[in-house]
């Protein structure tokens, strides 16, 4: 079993938190936002459970240390972190075949500003 942890920047902010909020509050009236929320929500709880084992279609590797999480048309770039964590770095939807190079550029940019907050501390 893995944790689930959501990256915030210097001022506590989480993109990825923003939009699961914005979904919840819009799966209210709207059908395509609360299927959209349940089936991150439950990709979240598989990542949980079982890992990168989980595979594809599920999850896919990007470079390096970082994973795309692939929920219908929403990407979630996340990393695996010491003590069986996963922190999850930023999300984008998908619009074209390839993952746009400045999504997976925001993702890396995250990564550091983590690994440097947390070796600080």
């Amino acid at each position: 079993m893995f944790d689930i942890q959501f990256y915030k920047d210097k001022n506590g902010h989480s993109d990825i938190i923003d939009y699961l909020d914005e979904l919840k509050e819009k799966a209210k009236t709207n059908k395509d936002a609360k299927i959209n929320r349940e089936k991150i929500l439950t990709y979240l709880k598989a990542l949980a459970e079982y890992g990168t084992r989980i595979g594809s279609p599920i999850v896919k590797h990007i470079d390096g240390s970082i994973w795309e999480l692939r929920p219908l048309k929403n990407r979630i770039f996340f990393f695996y972190w010491k003590d069986n964590k996963f922190v999850l770095l930023h999300y984008y939807i998908k619009k074209s075949q390839k993952a746009p190079v400045k999504e997976i550029d925001k993702a890396r940019k995250n990564l550091r500003e983590f690994l440097e907050r947390t070796d600080k501390s």
